[in-house]
């Protein structure tokens, strides 16, 4: 049963880590180059008079603070930890800073940001285990929408039972950005994107089509940390935060 178990947990992260850094301002800006603006806002490219919206432009910046600073003895790891921190809360402080001043819809709030989000996490994780597709789609952006879907095409006639108990600790948002096609121009395509710690806790279980549990267990409570990112295009005013991806754990990445 703890194999099981450890399969469920497995299957309950859902997708992949992003560990590869993308040069999003250069990549946005080539993508977008050809790009106009739609009825949603979202970037959008023409081939053979089909009209294909664009909205994965990569993570912006996938660093996370680790969970755990190296201590002093080791000063050369110290000293690139305390560095690449003080790097990434400057840049959150200028992208906050940009997305404010380019939000002309709505304004950023972080404490409503971290609500909206962590219900839309919980929306995912529980339209997943239910094979709800049509949730999905709206809480997810395409590539994170596409793995599930394959993954639940995949289970065959396993039925899926996701519990959110709580939180371990509250959510933290950790990284933000911010990138655009028009420079310091209020106007113009614009995206955010913002990394939230999310420390929860989670109960899984698998049945088979005769009702037998055959993974996982729905009375044992697991402490289950991710790194998800959120992306909104906040030059559309009718444009939500959904879920893009998620990034691996720094220790994740070492091991």
């Amino acid at each position: 049963m703890a194999a099981a178990t450890a399969t469920g947990l497995r299957g309950l992260r859902l997708t992949p880590s992003l560990t590869t850094p993308v040069v999003a301002t250069r990549y946005l800006q080539q993508r977008t180059l050809i790009a106009f603006q739609q009825q949603r806002g979202y970037a959008s490219r023409e081939t053979q008079g089909k009209q294909i919206l664009i909205r994965d432009h990569g993570v912006f910046a996938n660093y996370v603070p680790p969970e755990k600073a190296p201590s002093m003895s080791d000063f050369g790891r110290w000293r690139l930890t305390k560095w690449r921190n003080l790097k990434n809360n400057v840049q959150n402080l200028l992208s906050v800073g940009l997305i404010k001043y380019k939000s002309q819809y709505e304004k950023w709030d972080s404490r409503k940001f971290v609500e909206v989000a962590e219900e839309t996490y919980k929306d995912m994780n529980d339209a997943f285990s239910r094979g709800d597709r049509q949730v999905l789609e709206e809480v997810c952006l395409d590539a994170m929408y596409s793995t599930l879907k394959n993954q639940i095409k995949n289970r065959g006639n396993s039925r899926w039972e996701w519990k959110y108990h709580g939180e371990v600790e509250q959510p933290k948002i950790v990284c933000v950005r911010c990138v655009g096609t028009t420079g310091l121009s209020k106007h113009g395509f614009s995206v955010a994107q913002a990394t939230l710690r999310m420390n929860t806790k989670q109960s899984m279980a698998v049945y088979d089509k005769k009702n037998r549990l055959i993974g996982g267990d729905p009375n044992k409570i697991h402490n289950v940390l991710e790194y998800v990112v959120f992306q909104k295009t906040i030059s559309d005013p009718e444009d939500i935060w959904r879920v893009y991806g998620k990034i691996a754990a720094p220790e994740k990445l070492q091991q």
